[in-house]
């Protein structure tokens, strides 16, 4: 062995060590899909709609998380909203990538082992539907800011 190869072998392994104790050699993980769900309700429908949402069907979502599926779950409520179309719950998904997002078989059997009493789980999703005026999905993609 040289004693050129062995500095740089050095010299790598020295900047491997630096930048895991610095955390720099950790690249944050690979945001796949993400798709922002609108929802509108009918008046006076909103705390009625957020329980409903928060028993019904984010738990389903938390499972998928816990799995990797997701990497992030965000709910908004608009604190001042200038425009159109009109929303009163904007849920942000970041899936892992396209094949988690595309996966509806996964979602059912959590959704099935979740809620055991299958018909009242319906049944309150059916509800959540009712008081929802309007919903739409957009799937998004990050514009690099370069």
């Amino acid at each position: 062995m040289n004693i050129r190869s062995t500095f740089f072998g050095v010299l790598l392994i020295t900047a491997s060590v630096l930048l895991a104790s610095s955390g720099l050699a950790q690249a944050p993980p690979a945001a796949g899909p993400v798709v922002d769900s609108y929802y509108k309700l009918a008046p006076g429908k909103g705390d009625e709609w957020l329980e409903l949402y928060r028993t019904q069907h984010l738990p389903i979502l938390k499972e998928r998380q816990k799995k990797g599926e997701i990497v992030d779950i965000i709910i908004y409520r608009p604190t001042l909203h200038q425009g159109a179309p009109p929303w009163d719950y904007k849920v942000t998904l970041v899936w892992q990538n396209f094949a988690a997002f595309g996966d509806s078989a996964a979602q059912e059997a959590i959704e099935r082992r979740l809620f055991p009493d299958w018909e009242k789980h319906q049944q309150a999703e059916r509800r959540r539907w009712e008081i929802t005026a309007h919903h739409w999905d957009d799937l998004m993609t990050e514009v690099p800011q370069d």
